[in-house]
């Protein structure tokens, strides 16, 4: 199912991603650059300027760069996208990313259209400045500075976002819903201050300006008045409005990748293989969806939310849940889920409890290392028992347990305090919505579930979240701290954790006033009884 998704979705939605970008790149900084070149030659007749506006786009061939561009970004970004943020565990792991060789010709990838952006917005709007791709004579010293001047500036913004995009979450995609529509979002994203971050994250300094100007004329090992001509004022201007247009320029692609690749959409609850569902595993079904993985699963559960909600545009789709097949009077709908919902929140708490509550998990036996037994066989003849060899990777694991001692090597190889309660909640999106759809059917049930499709699982799933909760509160404040050196902005993994606290204590309240007192009657443990009889005292905030 996931191929399909991939084929028949995915393909689709890059491919709007990628005209609509052409079509912003044309009525944005390609307008923009013809804008600037006419005013600065004193031209100021609104009839001259949209006729060169108009003139610059006539030519093809004249777009052929950023569309070059926009293809490789397409590229990376469709082998690169995650749905969930990257927490690395140590700070040897976080080394190792950005050495990994994957991540090195992506971003140089990154870095070739930057390079190549910066150069089509400078001959634009000042096609007195020569392409880099464009030989310059041997005796011409200003052309060569001025070109190496423009080719590392891109390459110094193509590094920066390069950066920024793999190794500070950039390509986490954020599920974009489903109202307001797509130019909302984009006017939303768009803002001065957005623009600004933007601008400050990916754009140079004047300071980059000048230590790259200086450095150039030192390596280049020219005079000091040479190097003053390149820092003229029209080059510093051109080169200031081109690496905010390719600033403006990575942020949009960013943006327009992230609205239509995480766009919702509904996925239906039964196909025509109704009656015997098992038969093809990878048809276009919300339970199958569900069980995947990725961004597919991160939709089905958004959809799945939007079922559950009390809306009444939905009331049809969860009429659906509640019906039984015919003939034969199966739940179907309502287990296909259920059952992937119910097993991702039990999957999320048992990895919290492994690491937070390891004490609470029966313990391993210990190998036998070294030792040679002897047993006997049948007919009682001395049978020599060897010890089972040591794996590659376990005499690795010990070498570096035993590094870890020195100070040097631990500072790499210890694991950072609060990494791997970060990574686990960095997932915690879809268990959220899973959580909130499921509460939502729970307490829609008492009304509209006509045939108790729902009445022999809520147990369960009551029981499940008041587990979930049990450890999530368990967790001590410091166990998701912010980080010294990082924005002001909280962490989304101490965002989704807050949230998941929210959704669960929502759930049961929400199931709790429905079914009221009645719900204690139903086959509980101890546990799950006297947390629920404090939610209907109101005692849970």
């Amino acid at each position: 199912m996931e191929e399909l998704f991939t084929k028949e979705v995915l393909l689709w939605r890059s491919v709007r991603t990628l005209s609509c970008c052409i079509l912003l790149q044309m009525l944005g900084p390609v307008a923009l650059c013809s804008v600037f070149y006419t005013v600065s030659q004193g031209i100021l007749n609104p009839e001259v300027i949209a006729s060169n506006v108009i003139y610059t786009w006539l030519p093809p061939m004249r777009l052929m760069p950023p569309v070059l561009c926009f293809l490789i970004l397409t590229h990376v970004f469709n082998k690169s996208y995650t749905v969930s943020a990257w927490v690395p565990i140590t700070r040897w792991e976080a080394w190792k990313r950005g050495l990994s060789l994957s991540i090195m010709w992506k971003s140089l990838l990154l870095v070739l259209s930057s390079i190549i952006l910066t150069n089509f917005y400078t001959t634009l709007a000042n096609p007195d400045l020569s392409s880099i791709f464009t030989p310059c004579l041997p005796e011409d010293v200003l052309c060569r500075k001025r070109k190496a001047f423009i080719f590392y500036m891109g390459m110094l913004n193509g590094f920066r976002y390069g950066y920024y995009y793999f190794m500070d979450n950039g390509n986490l995609l954020t599920l974009s819903p489903a109202y307001p529509s797509r130019l909302q979002q984009l006017k939303s994203k768009l803002t001065v201050p957005n623009i600004c971050v933007a601008y400050d994250r990916h754009g140079p300094s004047i300071i980059s300006f000048l230590i790259l100007g200086i450095a150039l004329n030192m390596f280049n090992g020219s005079s000091w008045s040479d190097g003053i001509v390149i820092l003229d004022f029209p080059l510093m201007v051109t080169m200031v409005l081109a690496t905010f247009l390719l600033a403006i320029t990575l942020k949009l692609f960013t943006d327009m990748f992230e609205i239509f690749i995480a766009e919702p959409i509904e996925i239906p609850l039964t196909t025509l293989e109704e009656s015997n569902p098992e038969t093809n595993a990878d048809s276009w079904r919300l339970s199958h969806a569900l069980s995947s993985g990725g961004l597919l699963q991160l939709i089905a559960f958004w959809d799945l939310k939007s079922i559950a909600a009390c809306e009444p545009r939905n009331f049809e789709r969860r009429s659906q849940v509640f019906s039984i097949s015919q003939p034969g009077g199966h739940p179907r709908n309502w287990l296909g889920i259920m059952k992937p919902s119910l097993n991702l929140i039990r999957k999320f708490t048992e990895r919290l409890r492994r690491h937070n509550c390891p004490e609470e998990f029966p313990k391993e036996p210990p190998k036998p290392t070294g030792v040679i037994g002897t047993s006997t066989d049948v007919n009682k003849n001395a049978v020599v028992v060897k010890p089972p060899s040591i794996t590659f990777k376990e005499r690795i694991s010990k070498i570096l347990d035993s590094l870890k001692k020195y100070p040097i090597f631990g500072y790499f190889l210890a694991e950072l305090p609060d990494a791997t309660n970060r990574s686990i909640f960095a997932e915690a999106l879809p268990v959220i919505w899973a959580v909130q759809a499921l509460g939502d059917l729970i307490a829609a049930s008492f009304t509209e579930d006509k045939y108790g499709v729902t009445q022999r699982n809520i147990p369960d799933i009551l029981m499940a979240f008041v587990q979930l909760q049990k450890v999530v509160d368990s967790l001590s404040r410091g166990t998701i701290s912010k980080r010294a050196g990082t924005s002001d902005n909280l962490p989304a993994e101490f965002k989704l954790r807050r949230a998941l606290r929210s959704s669960l204590r929502s759930s049961l309240y929400n199931v709790t006033t429905t079914f009221g007192g009645t719900i204690l009657n139903m086959p509980l443990s101890s546990e799950c009884q006297s947390k629920l009889q404090s939610y209907l005292d109101f005692k849970e905030g």
